[in-house]
């Protein structure tokens, strides 16, 4: 389902792109340009997938504004109206699935096991680190931005239920302060889940940076395994 067609009419046109995401899009650029060796050991599926990720998170972050209502925290536009949090929980399910298709393009590259069917971004992430005896600090942040985005999409924001049985709280997927070693955020049964422009920046930066160590394993696989 396309983002845009969740959003009221008078909602749907995105305001410019502002000066953090234009430093995100010239970052990639510069990390991209800054090594031919790297361009060439990735595969065209691979530059698409990351191309493709790159740029959802841009859109996410920045591009699905109102003219209206503002960020408390930013003071730019945010994403208002009755269909807030189902936006969101859709950008959030889109970009998880632009990084699930990123690590099958990197599994083909490195001649790892693809497993197209497994739509759990979180197991295949898992899968794929243990095939190359990598450790998986993201399967918990991962699993949290699960459970937030389903609760966005399906149940307004509104917490039905904890992180297992019986729980009293939901952990969701970023931080209630800032910082990189900052826990996650948790918020009781029967609660609203509350996103700000300040948390999706963090969600989208954290794929970002998955997306980025994807590539940087492939491009310093053994070149028999890029064959």
């Amino acid at each position: 389902m396309e983002l845009n067609r969740l959003l009221p009419q008078h909602q749907v046109s995105p305001a410019p792109i502002d000066s953090f995401v234009i430093r995100m899009l010239r970052d990639d650029e510069r990390s991209r340009d800054s090594d031919a060796g790297t361009a060439r050991a990735m595969t065209e599926d691979m530059q698409h997938a990351s191309s493709t990720l790159f740029r959802g998170a841009a859109f996410l972050g920045a591009c699905l504004r109102t003219p209206v209502a503002h960020d408390v925290e930013s003071g730019s536009p945010a994403i208002a109206g009755r269909y807030r949090a189902k936006v969101i929980g859709n950008g959030l399910r889109e970009l998880d699935r632009f990084l699930n298709l990123l690590i099958d393009a990197a599994s083909t590259a490195e001649g790892l096991p693809v497993r197209p069917g497994q739509r759990n971004t979180a197991n295949k992430l898992s899968a794929y680190r243990a095939a190359k005896s990598l450790p998986n600090h993201d399967d918990a942040r991962l699993r949290a931005l699960g459970r937030s985005r389903d609760c966005l999409f399906h149940c307004g924001g509104r917490v039905r239920r904890g992180d297992r049985r019986g729980a009293a709280a939901m952990t969701v997927g970023w931080s209630a302060r800032a910082g990189c070693d900052a826990p996650l955020d948790r918020v009781m049964v029967g609660q609203n889940v509350t996103v700000t422009r300040g948390d999706l920046d963090d969600v989208c930066l954290f794929y970002r940076r998955i997306a980025h160590d994807l590539c940087g394993d492939v491009c310093r696989a053994p070149a028999a395994a890029l064959r």
